[in-house]
């Protein structure tokens, strides 16, 4: 009885001992839908691979962000440890510190795997989901985003204690704790896989930096695990990229690293959060590695504004705040800038007031410039639009004044949808109001007009109801068909106008392309650089 006893007891200790960890894995779609699935997984067959946190890096910057965020990880290495998941060190190129250990031996002495990867030992630099996405971050430079006299500093005092500026790391950060009794060293690709093979482990986190280079690439990164059948995942709170906001897209380092993040959520593997191991909420870096101080502009308005259909059909293309911000970014005089677009369909000012503002305007960070563009939802949705429509408007610019007290508040015309159709009536409103509250008006309407006139059907996508096309030429539509309950034909250019262009009204959809959102982006470009300039210069 007393024998029985305790095999229960050991059997009730082992289950607990292997009670599943629970994860949220987060995926994307390439137009950029996310997908969660929730998924148990068993420590025993789970490792960590934390790759490259150096205890020195040729980037100051990137050093004062990795030691914000070592605490963290740490936590997060130990509660994983005590859960019995395998903690995998992967300092690179500082082996020579560990050698002899435990550790180290754990790692170098794992039996070679029976499949072990062709080129397993290498660098992955893409897979091929990658080969036809834009890469997110122009990494040319090194990534570096120190301040030019700050890293020559930085170099000097490096060399003065006798090591390499350019490659100054020697081991992993002291502040992540090593167990020997259980954990692996390891730079090797080769020998991690063993190990990951010997262990039975097919459940691997990466985490530690960077991710657009060493996290993605390495021999044991996540391209190659991904690719050669592991369960891998990138924990996206705890990574931080090489990325300078002065190259392109000209975004803040830490919007660089959600770029990148979200490029490995839609092409090379899910992600997860540090706060599904310990609880809490997830990591984010202090304002303190936010960098230089960036303008904030924000676009209010209907689709015209959101740009929807060219998001999802062209997601990797620049979009309309994305062609701003780059436009900005070449005049190298002014400030860096983000640009937050919260345009969305078929909104009218009255709706924005009523449902969605204090979530999606208010909560945003201070504004420098607000770019407020409504009128053509309002006039076909609003009652009484030429008493209600002035009322909505002065309503959101006393909540905007409110919120935003720094900003310009810029009344922005709509643009004509045709050479007939120039909204004169939505206009002259605006202009009213512009004029009466001494609100400093941009009217985008002459320039979208002259652009029209070089092709009047030059600047629209197009859609077209797939039940309007004739059977025998539906063929040519399968590719561009949008699903729903009403099926239609969707297309960003003129590229079909030879095949349906002679049907009725198959240019009749006035949304603007990504031409049409170019010309928006280029000529708010050019009438917000001399405003800039003359705010940072003191002139009213």
């Amino acid at each position: 009885m007393k024998t029985l006893a305790l095999l229960l007891a050991f059997t009730f200790s082992a289950l607990a001992a292997e009670a599943p960890l629970s994860f949220t894995l987060q995926s994307r779609a390439p137009a950029g839908k996310t997908t969660l699935v929730k998924e148990p997984w068993l420590p025993s067959r789970t490792a960590i691979i934390v790759c490259d946190m150096w205890d020195l890096h040729h980037c100051k910057n990137a050093v004062t962000r990795e030691v914000e965020m070592a605490p963290r990880m740490n936590e997060v290495l130990e509660k994983a440890r005590k859960d019995g998941v395998l903690i995998i060190h992967a300092p690179s190129s500082c082996m020579k510190p560990y050698e002899g250990t435990p550790a180290r031996e754990r790692a170098k002495s794992a039996p070679t795997a029976a499949r072990l990867p062709d080129k397993i030992a290498e660098w992955c630099k893409q897979i091929p989901a990658e080969e036809m996405a834009v890469y997110p971050l122009d990494q040319t430079d090194g990534g570096e985003d120190d301040d030019l006299a700050e890293h020559a500093a930085w170099a000097k005092e490096l060399a003065a204690k006798g090591l390499n500026p350019k490659a100054p790391w020697t081991k992993q950060i002291d502040v992540l704790r090593i167990d020997q009794d259980k954990d692996a060293i390891s730079d090797s690709g080769v020998e991690i896989w063993n190990l990951l093979e010997a262990r039975n482990i097919d459940n691997v986190i990466l985490m530690g930096v960077h991710l657009n280079m060493c996290v993605s690439g390495r021999p044991f990164g996540l391209r190659q695990m991904a690719k050669n059948g592991k369960h891998a995942v990138l924990m996206r709170d705890l990574t931080d990229t090489m990325y300078n906001p002065a190259r392109w897209p000209f975004v803040s380092h830490s919007r660089g690293t959600e770029l990148f993040v979200a490029h490995v959520e839609k092409r090379i593997c899910p992600t997860i959060t540090s706060d599904q191991i310990i609880g809490g909420k997830p990591f984010a870096f202090s304002d303190a590695t936010a960098g230089k101080k960036r303008l904030q502009i924000i676009l209010l308005g209907d689709s015209t504004t959101e740009a929807s259909i060219p998001k999802k059909l062209a997601p990797d293309e620049p979009q309309i705040e994305d062609t701003l911000r780059i436009k900005l970014a070449a005049e190298a005089d002014l400030p860096p800038c983000d640009v937050y677009n919260e345009g969305v369909s078929g909104e009218f000012i009255r709706r924005l007031l009523d449902t969605r503002y204090d979530k999606a305007v208010k909560t945003k960070p201070q504004a420098d410039y607000i770019f407020i563009r409504y009128g053509i939802n309002d006039i076909a949705k609003r009652q009484d639009f030429k008493t209600n429509f002035p009322k909505d408007f002065r309503e959101l610019l006393a909540r905007l004044h409110a919120d935003h007290p720094n900003a310009m508040l810029i009344p922005m015309t709509v643009i004509p949808y045709t050479l007939e159709s120039l909204h004169a009536d939505i206009n002259d409103v605006v202009k009213k109001i512009a004029a009466e509250e001494k609100l400093t008006l941009f009217d985008i309407a002459p320039r979208y007009l002259a652009e029209l006139k070089k092709g009047p059907d030059m600047l629209n996508y197009r859609r077209y109801p797939l039940a309007k096309i004739p059977e025998n030429l539906r063929g040519f539509a399968t590719p561009y068909i949008q699903p729903g309950a009403d099926p239609t034909v969707v297309v960003l250019d003129n590229h079909l106008d030879g095949i349906f262009g002679h049907l009725p009204g198959w240019a009749g959809d006035r949304h603007p392309n990504l031409a049409g959102y170019n010309v928006i982006a280029d000529e708010t470009a050019k009438w917000l650089v001399p405003v800039i300039r003359a705010k940072l210069s003191g002139k009213k």
